[in-house]
């Protein structure tokens, strides 16, 4: 009968007095349906009941129970207690309860501590996010998934989840916790061939300027590196993966750099040509005390030693050189006085010299070699008067003088060099020598010939970086008027002077990169076997510009 009324859309409603009511499906929840304690309830009886909630939200279990339910049903949660109020058929209710029990289970999540022994927290967790995006991190969804949080002070992983899942994650946590192939966080890196204070400011830098989230910037400034300059040494303070990645960096830096072996071939001719030629006459009368009435030269020797005869004087200071010469004269108390000089002059002066300066660096590092004198400059002089007394004082400023080559190279691909080069050859120039004064200062002066440059050469060839030539050329004449113009005669009466100056300079470089300890040895060798050849044996040397950078010229 409740089937047939249910088919059709209606229910029986208990009332006082044993009396059954039959009334709509819609309106039978309101019509005082009896509640689930009502002996006899079951089947098709249209019931309420409260089901108790222990473990589920009954808020989600609403959500999920109340398309099972008919229109004319109910379903509803109490928050407290945690329970449901259902409304439905007797039969229907103990269906859904029988669901509610499966869903409504105790929590079978388990946690559990993993303290790692090698590997870093941290690490360990970003890699089993990457490896199960959907089960651990915060965009796992699911029954199975699992949290994990770490413990930087104790670096240990707290994990939480259903044991199986747990136990999985466990047994992968200890294949990867292992040694590292540089464990710990402190460690010692010596240096082979890098310096430990340039190499430890590169990290810090490396460091420092690394970007990131929080963590990253926390974990940076966990990081410490020192230098042991004694030891040529890194000391390092960080967590595994940091060190790994230094320790990488470390090993990049510390390789054993390319030295190169820089030959300079400063190579100067001169040559200094001179002709003089000509005749001094002089005529003076003493006994009437006149200046000479014929001199050819009026300016010259002559003219010195003929004063002073005409003014009673004996002749002082008076030199006649060092040029060949043919003199003859009378020279006496009374009476006419004549003299003559026929000078004839010719020099002829070669000078070759060849400078070889060479010097070895490193790759990138700039090398200098200085060859020559420390020469004092007067440049200044005062006088302080104190006590009656004066005190002369003189300042001096010194300087290199003689050969200076500067040079740093750069290797690219082990074969072309680029040479930054100076090179500056400077000399003290004799004429200012003869200045000195009594107090031995003098103002000198200095012949300086520089090069600046820039140049790429292949290993091992020579290439001429600059050079400098010279032909200076000088006449003179000094003659009598009209007589010095008289044919044949007029040589008498007249003196001449023709000066021709040459200079050759040039300047020859070489670079060879030394890759290993053969080329060293190599060219260790070379250099050597060339002095004993030279020097010792007296071996002829040749002039060939491949020989010069071979102590040979």
């Amino acid at each position: 009968f409740l089937s047939v009324l249910r088919v059709h859309g209606y229910a029986s409603v208990p009332s006082a007095g044993g009396v059954e009511r039959i009334v709509q499906n819609v309106l039978a929840k309101q019509s005082g349906n009896p509640l689930d304690f009502v002996e006899g309830a079951g089947g098709e009886d249209l019931v309420t009941r409260v089901l108790p909630v222990r473990n589920a939200d009954p808020a989600e279990l609403v959500k999920i129970l109340r398309p099972l339910i008919p229109q004319y049903g109910h379903i509803a949660n109490i928050a407290q207690p945690n329970a449901l109020i259902i409304s439905d058929h007797a039969s229907n209710i103990e269906r859904l309860e029988e669901i509610i029990n499966k869903i409504d289970v105790a929590d079978q999540t388990a946690v559990e501590i993993f303290h790692l022994q090698h590997a870093w927290a941290e690490d360990i967790i970003k890699l089993l996010e990457q490896l199960a995006p959907e089960q651990i991190g915060k965009s796992a969804k699911g029954a199975n998934t699992i949290t994990i949080v770490g413990s930087e002070r104790t670096n240990s992983m707290v994990i939480r989840g259903e044991r199986e899942s747990i136990n999985k994650v466990m047994a992968l946590i200890r294949q990867l916790d292992v040694p590292a192939n540089s464990s710990g966080t402190i460690q010692v890196i010596r240096l082979a061939n890098s310096d430990a204070k340039e190499v430890a400011e590169i990290l810090k830098n490396l460091i420092n300027e690394s970007s990131g989230d929080a963590a990253q910037k926390n974990t940076n400034t966990e990081v410490s590196i020192q230098a042991d300059e004694a030891l040529n040494a890194l000391v390092i303070r960080a967590n595994p993966t940091t060190m790994l990645e230094l320790k990488d960096v470390v090993s990049r830096l510390d390789v054993r750099r390319l030295q190169v072996l820089i030959e300079a071939a400063i190579v100067e001719v001169t040559t200094d040509f001179s002709h003089q030629l000509g005749t001094e006459l002089a005529i003076a009368d003493r006994g009437r005390s006149a200046l000479p009435i014929g001199l050819t030269a009026p300016s010259g020797t002559l003219a010195n030693i003929l004063e002073s005869i005409a003014l009673g004087t004996t002749p002082s200071d008076i030199s006649l050189g060092d040029a060949p010469l043919i003199a003859g004269g009378k020279i006496s108390k009374d009476g006419f006085n004549f003299a003559a000089i026929i000078r004839a002059l010719s020099s002829n002066t070669d000078a070759n010299l060849l400078s070889t300066p060479s010097i070895t660096t490193m790759d990138n590092e700039e090398a200098k070699i200085i060859v020559g004198q420390n020469v004092p400059f007067r440049t200044g002089s005062t006088v302080t008067a104190g006590s009656g007394t004066t005190n002369p004082f003189t300042t001096i400023q010194r300087e290199d003088v003689g050969l200076t080559l500067q040079v740093t190279p750069h290797v690219h691909d082990g074969e072309l060099v680029r040479l930054e080069i100076h090179q500056e050859t400077s000399e003290v120039d004799q004429t200012s020598l003869k200045s000195i004064g009594v107090d031995g200062s003098a103002d000198l002066i200095t012949n300086k010939r520089q090069i600046d440059t820039t140049v790429l050469v292949d290993d091992g060839e020579v290439i001429i970086l600059g050079g400098l030539i010279r032909d200076k050329q000088q006449k003179g004449n000094t003659r009598v008027p009209i007589l010095g113009s008289i044919p044949v005669l007029g040589h008498l009466f007249k003196s001449s002077t023709k000066s021709d100056q040459k200079l050759n300079l040039l300047v020859f470089l070489r670079p060879t990169v030394l890759k290993s300890r053969e080329d060293i040895k190599k060219t260790t060798d070379r250099k050597y076997s060339g002095i004993w050849e030279v020097e010792i044996t007296g071996k002829d040397k040749s002039e060939a510009i491949s020989n010069l950078f071979d102590g040979k010229q």
